[in-house]
């Protein structure tokens, strides 16, 4: 068995997660916060059999899009100092997935 943990943009996240649960593949959605823009994010536990590894896998890069953006860095972040901040252009969305072994799994 593998246990994934993807974490995803919020906007991802929904269709993502009715994507995964459509295919019977179980999710547990953590809200998370990213640490640059302090974005929300969710993180996804998902365990699943080796023979659906891949299946999952596509489905998270399928439905994590990246897209462009422009944003104000907010000014609260540590040396960063700005008197006009401007917008500037930044790439939102795709996924960070891990993928660990489990040696143990129970459900009670």
């Amino acid at each position: 068995m593998k246990l994934i943990f993807a974490i995803v943009q919020n906007d991802d996240s929904k269709r993502l997660i009715r994507d995964l649960t459509n295919r019977h593949i179980s999710v547990t959605r953590i809200s998370s916060t990213g640490g640059f823009l302090h974005g929300g994010n969710s993180t996804l536990m998902i365990g699943v059999e080796k023979d659906k590894l891949q299946e999952t896998l596509d489905v998270i890069k399928e439905k994590s899009s990246t897209r462009k953006e422009y944003m104000v860095i907010p000014t609260s972040l540590p040396g960063y100092v700005d008197n006009a901040p401007t917008p500037v252009q930044v790439t939102l969305g795709g996924a960070t997935v891990f993928v660990v072994d489990v040696d143990e799994h129970y459900r009670f």
